[in-house]
C-alpha cells in the first residue's frame, strides 16, 4: 500500500467515527440553546474546556508518548508490555494524585459541581489513554467505534436528562462521565489491555524514555490553555458568562472543522510517523499539506454559504449574536489546520520540544490582545486573538519546518482559495447567500478537478471500509 492510499485508508477510518462526535454536538446544539439559559450553559462550557484541557495534563501527555512509540514496537510484544505497563501505573499514581488536590481545592474553594467534575476528569484520561493505545497499535476501526459508541450514548443520555427528566447544565457533564466510560471499557476488552499490563513488566528505563517525550509536550498544553481558554476565562470575568454562551455557540461551527481535522491529523501523525525518513518524504509532505488544507478551506467555504439559511433554524433566539463571530473563528481554525499540518512533523521526529517552542510566543499574544481590547470591542477581541495567534503559530512553524524538510508551497493554489474565501465572507455579512452558493459550486468543481486523485483514493477507502461495523 502505498503512502497516499494508507493515508487515506486510515483518515477514513478515523473520519467514520469522529465525524459522528461532530454530528452529536449539532444534534445537541438546539437541544441546549433552547432548553438551557445562556448563564447556565456558559458555566458548564468553561467546566467542559477546563476539564478537556487539563486532562493531557493530568496524563502528563503520556498518550502521545504511549501512541508515538508503539508504532515503534507494533511487532514486539515484549516491548509493548513494557511500554503500556509503566505508562499506566505512572498515570494511576498522577490520577490519585490530582484527585487528593481537586477535593483539597474544594474543601476551600467552593465548585459547583465538583464531583460531576472529578469524576470527568478521571473518565476522560482512562479512556483517551485507552484511545492512545489502540491507535498505537493500529487498530483504527477500534477507536472509531469507540468514538460511534461514546457519541450515541451522550445523545441518549443527554435527551433523557434534559428534555425527560428536566435537568439542567449538569446533564451534560453526566453524559460525558458515562460516554467515556462505556468507551474507555469497551476498548479495553477489544485491545485486551488488560492483559498488557504487569507489575513485572514496570521499566523505569522505558517511563523514563516515555516521559523524556512527553513532559516537554506539556507546555505545549498549558500554552493551547492559553489561546483556548483564555478567552473565555476573560470573557467571564469583564462581560459574563451569558456572553461565554454566546461566544460558545459561534465556536461549536469552527469546532467542527477542528473536529474534522482532528480526524485527518489522527491518521497524518500515524503516516508522517511511519514515512518521515523515506526518500521522497519531502515531496510527499508538500503534497498532502497542500492537498489536505485546500480541502478544509473548501469545507469552511460550504459552511459560510449554508450557514445563512440555516442559523434561526438552528440556533435559538437567545443566541442570535453568534452569528456575526461565526466566520472570524473559521478563519481562526484554517489556520490551526496547517499549524497541526506541521505539528505532524515534529510529532514524527520525536521533536516534542520544539511543538512547546512554537506556540509559547503565539500563547502570549493571544492573551495580551484579549486583555487590551476586550473592554473596547468585546466579544470581537476574543475572536480576533484567537485568530492572531494561530497566525503567528503558522508562520514560525512553517519557517521552523523548512529546516527539517523542504515543504514546497504552491502560492497560486493558495490564492484562489483564499480569494474565493474571502469573497464568500463579504456575502455573508451582507446577506447575500445566493451569490455564495454560486461561488461554492464553482470551488467544488475546481477543487475535485485539481484534485481528483486524492478524492478518489478517499473515496475507495470508503468503499472499502463499509464494513466498519462488523469488528
Amino acid at each position: 500500500m502505498n503512502k497516499e492510499k494508507q493515508y487515506a485508508k486510515n483518515t477514513v477510518i478515523l473520519l467514520i467515527g469522529k465525524f459522528s462526535t461532530q454530528i452529536i454536538s449539532f444534534l445537541l446544539l438546539p437541544l441546549y440553546t433552547y432548553k438551557l439559559t445562556t448563564d447556565n450553559y456558559g458555566y458548564i462550557d468553561l467546566i467542559q474546556t477546563y476539564v478537556s484541557l487539563l486532562a493531557p495534563i493530568v496524563l502528563l501527555q503520556l498518550d502521545s508518548a504511549v501512541f508515538r512509540y508503539l508504532i515503534d514496537v507494533r511487532d514486539n510484544k515484549e516491548e509493548k508490555k513494557k511500554v503500556i505497563s509503566s505508562s499506566f501505573m505512572c498515570i494511576i499514581v498522577v490520577l490519585i494524585i490530582s484527585s487528593l488536590v481537586f477535593f483539597t481545592i474544594n474543601y476551600f474553594i467552593e465548585i459547583r459541581y465538583y464531583k460531576y467534575i472529578a469524576i470527568n476528569m478521571l473518565a476522560i484520561v482512562l479512556n483517551t489513554y485507552s484511545m492512545s493505545i489502540a491507535r498505537g497499535n493500529g487498530h483504527n476501526k477500534v477507536y472509531a467505534i469507540s468514538s460511534i459508541i461514546s457519541s450515541i450514548v451522550t445523545l441518549l443520555v443527554n435527551m433523557i436528562l434534559i428534555i425527560g427528566l428536566g435537568f439542567d447544565a449538569k446533564s451534560i457533564l453526566i453524559a460525558a462521565i458515562v460516554s467515556n466510560i462505556i468507551s474507555f471499557f469497551f476498548v479495553l476488552k477489544k485491545e485486551s489491555i488488560y492483559e498488557l499490563i504487569s507489575i513485572s513488566y514496570f521499566d523505569k528505563n522505558v517511563l523514563k524514555k516515555l516521559l523524556k517525550y512527553s513532559i516537554p509536550m506539556i507546555p505545549n498544553v498549558l500554552s493551547w490553555w492559553v489561546v483556548g481558554l483564555s478567552d473565555r476565562t476573560l470573557i467571564v470575568y469583564y462581560i459574563g458568562t451569558a456572553a461565554n454562551g454566546i461566544y460558545s455557540v459561534s465556536c461549536k461551527f469552527s469546532n467542527l472543522l477542528n473536529g474534522i481535522f482532528s480526524i485527518f491529523n489522527m491518521s497524518w501523525q500515524e503516516t508522517a510517523s511511519l514515512h518521515i525518513n523515506d526518500k521522497d518524504s519531502s515531496e510527499f509532505f508538500s503534497k498532502m499539506i497542500i492537498n489536505v488544507f485546500n480541502l478544509f478551506v473548501i469545507i469552511s467555504c460550504v459552511i459560510i454559504a449554508i450557514l445563512p439559511f440555516v442559523f434561526d433554524i438552528v440556533i435559538g433566539n437567545d443566541y442570535s449574536e453568534s452569528y456575526k463571530y461565526i466566520p472570524i473563528m473559521l478563519s481562526a481554525n484554517l489556520g490551526s489546520v496547517l499549524v497541526g499540518l506541521f505539528g505532524g512533523i515534529y510529532v514524527a521526529k520525536k521533536m516534542t520540544k520544539k511543538v512547546a517552542s512554537t506556540t509559547i510566543c503565539s500563547a502570549i499574544i493571544n492573551i495580551i490582545v484579549n486583555i487590551l481590547f476586550i473592554k473596547k470591542i468585546g466579544l470581537y477581541a476574543a475572536c480576533l486573538s484567537t485568530l492572531i495567534a494561530y497566525f503567528v503559530m503558522l508562520v514560525y512553524r512553517y519557517y521552523d519546518i523548512k529546516k527539517i524538510i523542504n515543504i514546497k508551497i504552491d502560492i497560486n493554489k493558495y490564492i484562489f482559495y483564499i480569494s474565493c474565501y474571502i469573497v464568500l465572507l463579504v456575502t455573508y455579512y451582507i446577506y447575500k447567500p445566493i451569490i455564495g452558493l454560486i461561488i461554492i459550486v464553482i470551488v467544488i468543481i475546481f477543487y475535485l478537478k485539481e484534485n481528483k486523485d486524492f478524492i478518489k483514493e478517499i473515496i475507495k477507502a470508503l468503499k472499502k471500509k463499509r464494513n466498519i461495523n462488523k469488528i
